[in-house]
């Protein structure tokens, strides 16, 4: 598992040990192997292939912790930056996340889970919650956000900026914080 908290096998270490013992390093490993391996695909004569992980994508853990209030539950805050032309293939989160856009237009078809929208606030006043249809591709810009339980979901950058997302998700203690389809 890397520092994300995406799934690699069966026998993953814990989030905390990997951050731990990797730190960064790992992370930009990950991200140049990711960039690596979307270039080797590029000169390919074959068809493209659907990313296995993230492309264009940057994640910075900013804080975590075992509330006290809700045993056996990890509380976490990443800054995720989707470059242009980047996204994330179908993949899921276990437990509850708000995902709020800070920058850029972003992309999100939800396939599964509880997924409410918030349209960002008019007038000191957010908009009525919407529910998001599933498998339609809805777009998000700066001060919206989703409050989604055990999300399933295929995201991208659908505008020419970076999109930058503060995700806010309250998980097991010890599991994936994403696992790819």
């Amino acid at each position: 598992m890397d520092p994300l908290g995406i799934l690699v096998s069966d026998t993953d270490l814990s989030r905390r040990d990997v951050v731990v013992r990797f730190g960064g390093a790992s992370l930009a490993a990950i991200l140049l192997a990711a960039a690596h391996a979307s270039h080797l695909s590029a000169q390919d004569a074959s068809p493209a292939a659907t990313p296995a992980g993230p492309v264009g994508v940057s994640a910075t853990l900013m804080g975590t912790g075992q509330p006290a209030s809700a045993p056996g539950l990890e509380l976490s805050l990443r800054r995720i930056t989707i470059a242009p032309g980047g996204g994330v293939p179908p993949h899921s989160h276990p437990g509850a996340l708000v995902i709020f856009v800070e920058a850029g237009t972003w992309g999100y078809t939800a396939t599964g889970g509880t997924i409410q929208l918030t349209r960002a606030a008019a007038e000191g006043t957010p908009a009525a919650v919407e529910d998001i249809p599933m498998g339609t591709e809805v777009i998000l810009n700066p001060g919206d956000w989703l409050f989604v339980e055990d999300p399933e979901d295929d995201i991208r950058n659908a505008g020419e900026d970076d999109v930058v997302l503060f995700v806010a998700g309250l998980t097991q203690v010890g599991e994936p914080f994403t696992t790819f389809s």
